[in-house]
């Protein structure tokens, strides 16, 4: 999955102006196990608009709850595995942490021939913080304006059709839906979401797949126009939008995906502990979980426990769905 990958820093001194607000903290002992250091913590964030902006509002959060500046810094290229590489090389202290989704902890394994660190073994799982789905999307006046129309149209004209992705949800239900659907789909990998969704409006690229909250603005204003969502059920957001699972060949298919937060192995257990308590409660929050829930994502805490689990049993999965979209790693 190809993604903008931001990293958070904290460092002393006045944080950094223009980040949103974010759901605010007491300091209370959780700071007590971060030390007050001259380093600059990071939080990279990865793939396409909503790590970002959930890695500039959790890390506003942090700054708050913990007295210190993040700085979010964002990584492009390779799928990801660039800014996730840079955590998991980084000095284990609990600066430097990577906000990020399923491409660069689960898909990336069975995507990539080689990746340049262990999802498991390389870093510390902090919290989950919510899962979303992907939309099918294409210009407004492209000549189809449902599913089973885009289906029709690439049918009859094989080779003619493409989509764009930049990240791994997107690669593999183009591919499935090409695949099972017998369609002769050309892909357009990009390395950020705001680069496809440019292509398709001004028309070079027929169609994408991008997360929901990204592509609202532009389903609501008209330039855009959805034909179908990753999920098996349809979108509260978008009624009357098939599920790509009504396509020929697509029964039960399902995807969805997420963001999590993740420090360097090694990282003291006091300060992942310190995080988690920090980012559990952002995701408690009333307003961040309504702001989110307006733009098709839900906001999800969990233990460190939890995500560890998680994202072993997601590799599982992201396996399966890569080997039955017929993808071969690159």
């Amino acid at each position: 999955m190809r993604a903008r990958q931001p990293r958070v820093r904290r460092n002393p001194g006045p944080g950094p102006a223009g980040l949103p607000p974010a759901a605010t903290g007491s300091l209370n002992a959780a700071a007590a196990h971060f030390p007050f250091a001259a380093t600059e913590p990071g939080a990279y964030c990865a793939h396409f608009h909503t790590p970002d902006t959930l890695a500039r509002l959790v890390g506003q959060h942090i700054a708050d709850a913990l007295k210190q500046p993040v700085v979010v810094d964002n990584r492009a290229g390779a799928n990801g595995a660039i800014g996730a590489d840079a955590v998991a090389k980084a000095r284990a202290d609990g600066y430097t942490l990577l906000v990020t989704t399923n491409t660069t902890q689960a898909s990336n394994l069975s995507l990539m021939k080689t990746i340049p660190y262990d999802p498991q073994k390389d870093f510390a799982p902090v919290s989950l913080l919510g899962k979303g789905a992907f939309v099918l999307a294409t210009r407004a006046d492209a000549p189809f304006s449902t599913l089973a129309e885009f289906v029709g149209y690439a049918r009859n004209n094989p080779g003619k059709v493409s989509y764009g992705s930049a990240n791994s949800s997107g690669i593999i239900s183009g591919a499935t839906l090409a695949l099972k659907s017998n369609l002769a789909l050309i892909h357009v990998p990009y390395k950020s979401g705001p680069a496809a969704l440019s292509d398709v409006m001004g028309g070079q690229t027929s169609s994408l797949f991008v997360d929901i909250q990204s592509a609202l603005p532009h389903l609501r204003s008209g330039k855009l126009k959805a034909l179908g969502v990753t999920t098996a059920q349809a979108h509260p957001l978008l009624p009357g939008v098939a599920s790509l699972a009504t396509a020929p060949g697509m029964a039960n298919f399902d995807l969805s995906y997420w963001i999590a937060m993740y420090a360097p192995a090694g990282t003291p257990a006091p300060e992942v502990q310190a995080l988690n308590q920090q980012v559990v409660r952002f995701t408690q929050s009333k307003d961040i979980i309504a702001r989110f829930a307006d733009l098709g994502f839900t906001i999800e805490g969990s233990t460190s426990a939890q995500l560890d689990e998680f994202t072993r049993s997601e590799i599982g999965k992201w396996r399966s769905l890569i080997t039955a979209a017929g993808i071969t790693p690159e």
